[in-house]
């Protein structure tokens, strides 16, 4: 059981009134069946607007400062097509790991935000985002400290477009 009343899903689909489990394999061997991912913060939310893999783009959060980093700006920007941020009920959901939530059963959304642009989500709810060649993004992804040594040198897409910047 969550303590919290609303988690949020993000999804490149919009006017959801239910959001149904679907089979997801995730790179730490997730092997739960079908379900609902979810989060207890907003702006990590809008970093699943977009369709990617941990092959080309990742993010995550040192603290309290989410971050995402794209190792091939031209894929990332033709997947971009927007999508909502759906708040739904966390009754049903359980802790899967730090912030994301797992659910087994169909949920109804409450409300949801539109987004026409998943890249344009993240900058707006303060997510670092950061494009970087796909060789410094392996470089990045096998960091023992997760690339933040190597993202703290770099400017976010955030700095050079004028958009909250947080280290």
């Amino acid at each position: 059981m969550v303590n919290l009343q609303f988690l949020y899903h993000a999804s490149s689909e919009s006017n959801l009134e239910t959001v149904d489990p679907r089979r997801r394999t995730a790179p730490r061997g997730f092997e739960e069946g079908p379900v609902i991912f979810a989060t207890d913060s907003f702006p990590f939310a809008t970093q699943f607007l977009v369709p990617t893999d941990d092959s080309w783009a990742n993010g995550g959060a040192f603290g309290d400062t989410f971050y995402f980093v794209i190792g091939d700006k031209k894929r990332f920007l033709d997947t971009d097509k927007g999508g909502c941020i759906y708040m739904v009920p966390s009754d049903t959901f359980k802790n899967y790991y730090k912030r994301e939530w797992i659910s087994k059963e169909i949920v109804k959304t409450v409300q949801w935000i539109q987004f026409s642009s998943g890249f344009d989500a993240m900058l707006i709810n303060g997510v670092q985002v950061y494009f970087v060649g796909g060789d410094l993004y392996k470089k990045i992804q096998k960091a023992e400290d997760h690339g933040m040594s190597i993202l703290d040198k770099l400017q976010s897409e955030n700095e050079k477009r004028g958009f909250e910047v947080k280290k």
